[in-house]
């Protein structure tokens, strides 16, 4: 399956996702409860999207009832149904290989991007850690899973520099980067 993932917001209640090419006269909206967008639905909620097309996403969210505006910045995605992999590429895909991206890195301190798919789908929360090179963790937080998947930013503001280990732990398996913070 594929998906599309915004970049979370926060205290954010809906998202909405908008896919258009003008060309082909494809206009459609969704509204999800998630910063997801799940690539599957049938014919009666939208008609589909057209292998080897290309497409337009706008998205905007929801905060405290008010409907934001659409982000500045268009992603385009293309699908490519060959192989049976059914999967878009575009500037919102996950690197396939990895299944685990944090960016940007080296970080400025600032916010850390961390995405990562094909977690169980039982799980609900991971548990994510920086741990620096003495072994000892300076950071601990939960993180929420949603459909096997994470989309997050974490704030680094109180990093000091340096390099460190970001370790998710996901039921009984840990993942982890190295992510380098240069202020």
């Amino acid at each position: 399956n594929s998906f599309i993932y915004a970049t979370p917001v926060e205290a954010a209640s809906q998202y909405e996702f908008r896919i258009f090419n003008a060309g082909e006269g494809y206009d459609q909206t969704f509204v999800r409860n998630t910063y997801i967008l799940q690539l599957k639905w049938n014919s009666n909620v939208a008609p589909p999207l057209m292998n080897g097309a290309t497409y337009n996403v706008e998205v905007r969210a929801m905060v405290s009832g008010m409907w934001g505006d659409f982000c500045p910045s268009t992603c385009t995605i293309t699908i490519d149904n060959g192989g049976g992999a059914g999967r878009p590429a575009g500037l919102l895909s996950l690197d396939e290989q990895a299944g685990f991206n944090i960016w940007p890195n080296p970080n400025n301190g600032d916010r850390l991007n961390v995405a990562m798919d094909g977690l169980d789908l039982s799980l609900t929360t991971v548990e994510a850690r920086f741990v620096d090179l003495t072994g000892r963790t300076t950071l601990s937080t939960t993180l929420l899973v949603a459909e096997g998947r994470i989309n997050t930013v974490m704030d680094l503001h109180d990093a000091a520099n340096g390099t460190y280990l970001l370790q998710v732990v996901a039921g009984e398996h840990t993942f982890t980067q190295r992510v380098v913070v240069s202020k």
